[in-house]
């Protein structure tokens, strides 16, 4: 089980809890973080400006988390599938992005194609291929035919089947992380111009991110903001793509993130009569459903932390200018009159 609230933010700001038992109390009471760091130090234990601003962003995602967790854990209990395990994994989830992910295959969402298929009946055949692959894909989809569902023959037979492997590939918790890890340390954004753009006079400003390649870790964040900038005024088109992913127009070689898949499942290409099939259906896993999924969750990511990042730039900035000598090189006395705390000369 995860530690308390206060326990967890005191590990992390390296500070004892009944400091941070002590803050929590004050700003759930109305008080401001300036004015706890200025005029509560005694209760604190001097936690300063910085400490508290971090204590007030993780307590507010925190307990956020742990709403969601709640409502999470009554979602899937509502639905009979709460077994042991998964309320220990969802109990254990540090991070809003793990609990989505454990609760993706349980989430409501709208009548799929794997759905549709499940209700036919063809859900055993999927499972059959996928620990047997000697056994033969069309041969085995005869015995599901189902016309009235749509499934007249076996070509719709197999593609129900194909269906709810994907969806059972895109929302498995520990291979979503495994290949969200990834994508961080191996994903690269490319960015080109659209084509009909290209001699348009306002897309002069975007030129150098007309043909564009940077590893997704290491984009500044002026640059992030341009490229998002770029794209939303209709100029480029971002991808997130592989390091590995030739820039010559050459063929492109295996690609590590299916392989990640089909090693997470045990598949292999053996020969055997279902592996091509296998295969085929962890291509259009990555390409279909994980990689747009992740594609757009990382590419938030960048510009979510571009944008605090130009805060924190402006910040600075305004602080240099309000902390210069307000009279140029005049001596100035500044006066702060306090009853308790006496008065306090600069």
């Amino acid at each position: 089980m995860l530690l308390p609230i206060e326990q967890r933010i005191a590990a992390e700001l390296g500070v004892q809890p009944r400091q941070v038992i002590a803050a929590v109390q004050l700003l759930d009471e109305g008080a401001t973080v300036p004015f706890v760091a200025r005029y509560r130090k005694e209760v604190t234990g001097g936690l300063d400006d910085t400490q508290l601003r971090n204590l007030e962003e993780r307590l507010g995602y925190l307990r956020e988390l742990e709403d969601r967790r709640a409502a999470v854990i009554s979602s899937i209990a509502e639905q009979g599938k709460l077994d042991p395990a998964l309320r220990e994994a969802i109990e254990n989830a540090e991070t809003k992005q793990r609990l989505e992910d454990l609760y993706l295959p349980f989430k409501q969402k709208r009548r799929t194609k794997a759905q549709i298929a499940r209700e036919a009946g063809i859900e055993p055949l999927a499972n059959a291929l996928l620990a047997d692959p000697g056994l033969t894909p069309e041969a085995e989809a005869a015995a599901y035919l189902n016309a009235d569902a749509g499934f007249a023959d076996t070509k719709a037979v197999l593609d129900g089947a194909r269906q709810i492997l994907m969806e059972r590939f895109a929302e498995d918790a520990e291979l979503l992380g495994k290949l969200r890890e990834y994508l961080r340390d191996h994903g690269v954004v490319a960015s080109t111009v659209i084509a009909d753009k290209q001699t348009d006079p306002a897309a002069a400003k975007f030129r150098d991110w007309f043909d564009f390649r940077e590893a997704i870790e290491t984009v500044p964040s002026h640059r992030a903001l341009a490229l998002f900038r770029g794209r939303n005024e209709g100029f480029l088109r971002l991808q997130l793509g592989l390091d590995s992913d030739p820039t010559d127009g050459s063929p492109a070689g295996p690609n590590p993130c299916e392989g990640r898949i089909a090693g997470h499942f045990g598949i292999k290409d053996q020969g055997r009569p279902a592996d091509t099939w296998l295969r085929e259906t962890v291509r259009w896993a990555w390409s279909v459903k994980i990689s747009l999924h992740l594609e757009l969750e990382l590419l938030g990511q960048l510009r979510e932390k571009a944008e605090e990042e130009a805060i924190r730039v402006f910040g600075r900035n305004l602080k240099d200018l309000l902390l210069a000598a307000p009279a140029g090189p005049r001596a100035t006395l500044g006066l702060d009159p306090g009853l308790r705390t006496g008065v306090k000369v600069a």
